[in-house]
């Protein structure tokens, strides 16, 4: 019976991984395919990166949508609306043969990805607490971080090999294989009983933006998010346009990112257990300092190898932000999961979308200015992480 309970949670963590896993490849799958997308629909380097913001601004909006349904109909109807809405998205995306039929069908993908994110946050904090709760959460940063791994190399072979329509084609399959596995797999962890009208659940929101440490959290989860995101909105053009390297080039490089990310998420997951969150995430600054660093000894030109130890260094170092920033705004509010969860990936995203929004249009020639950018969103997080670390802030919600 005990052997039989373990195997639950472990699969409850599995598909909550895998939900949650869409979300990472949302962008990144077809990252390396933008400069190519950009001369098929005839259109400018600033207007595809925009595809990326239009993308991350429904996924926010999505969010805020799912988390209301999931709290008022239950998880499962949420994640299979949301899981249908993103197939139809994709098929649309593959017919795509102008720049407003693409921005439909990338905001269809974020608006429906939203569902995925807030479902799987919200299964983990119906069936895990304590401990078991913080190194359930750090498997379901692993699967997101998984996505930015393999999705931008993979992304980059199909575009140099059989061109950037199939790379959505993948996103249906992809989707509609986790559909399957929500459909057969997965059972309702909300309660009938717990289950609150839509009017309830809108109080919620006052609730939670009147803390501080949620909000502080929230601000520190959506800086390391968008440090995680910046090289692949940065990276297409950078290695494809000006450095003249092909599209699988930049997917090896989104490749190695990503990997370190994963490390530093693995190895967040062994110290979790014997060292609180905050000396963790302390831990992760001082390496992105360090990354920044190796970006700005690039200086004034553009020497690859540089920059990209320095990029590396930054995605190791959110593998030790993340997923703790993550961990302590969700366990906050327990009876409000879904709209807890809805409001975290809400403003992590405004943030994400706010930072690739600016960076889009910046034209990017040197060390420096990369250097620039991320130091912006070190700032973002020292600042974030300071105030949280400081009682009198946090006693103050």
């Amino acid at each position: 019976m005990i052997g039989t309970s373990k195997r639950s949670e472990n699969f409850t963590i599995f598909l909550a991984a895998f939900i949650n896993s869409l979300g990472g490849i949302g962008i990144d799958l077809y990252a390396p395919s933008i400069p190519a997308i950009g001369r098929a629909l005839h259109t400018s380097q600033a207007v595809m990166l925009s595809t990326i913001t239009v993308f991350l601004v429904a996924y926010a909006l999505g969010q805020l949508f799912f988390g209301l349904f999931s709290d008022t109909k239950g998880r499962k109807p949420a994640v299979l609306t949301g899981l249908f809405a993103f197939i139809v998205g994709s098929v649309l995306a593959t017919q795509a043969h102008r720049i407003e039929t693409l921005m439909i069908a990338r905001a269809s993908q974020g608006f429906a990805i939203g569902s995925c994110q807030v479902v799987a946050r919200a299964m983990l904090v119906d069936n895990f607490k304590g401990d078991r709760f913080r190194v359930a959460i750090i498997y379901l940063s692993l699967a997101f971080g998984l996505g930015p791994v393999i999705a931008p190399y993979i992304g980059g072979l199909v575009e140099d090999s059989v061109g950037w329509r199939w790379n959505f084609a993948i996103y249906c399959v992809y989707g509609f294989t986790v559909l399957l596995f929500v459909l057969f797999g997965m059972r309702e962890s909300l309660d009938v009983s717990k289950r609150q009208t839509p009017g309830y659940a809108l109080l919620g929101y006052g609730e939670i933006l009147s803390s501080r440490e949620f909000l502080l959290s929230v601000i520190l989860l959506g800086g390391s998010f968008s440090a995680f995101l910046m090289w692949n909105i940065l990276g297409p053009y950078l290695i494809q346009v000006k450095l003249g390297h092909s599209a699988s080039f930049f997917g090896t490089t989104a490749l190695i990112c990503g990997t370190s990310y994963l490390l530093g998420t693995l190895i967040n997951r062994v110290v979790a257990p014997r060292f609180k969150s905050m000396p963790i995430m302390k831990s992760g600054i001082l390496l992105f300092f360090l990354g920044v660093v190796c970006m700005i000894v690039s200086g004034s030109g553009v020497q690859i190898y540089l920059i990209m130890a320095g990029v590396i260094l930054v995605a190791f170092a959110q593998g030790f932000i993340f997923p703790n920033a993550m961990a302590r705004s969700m366990g906050i509010f327990a009876h409000r999961a879904s709209v807890a969860a809805s409001l975290q990936g809400f403003l992590m995203l405004v943030i994400g979308s706010i930072s690739s929004g600016l960076a889009s249009l910046v034209r990017i020639d040197s060390g420096f200015q990369i250097a620039a950018i991320f130091g912006c969103l070190l700032g973002i997080e020292v600042l974030a992480l300071q105030l949280l670390n400081n009682p009198r802030m946090t006693a103050l919600s």
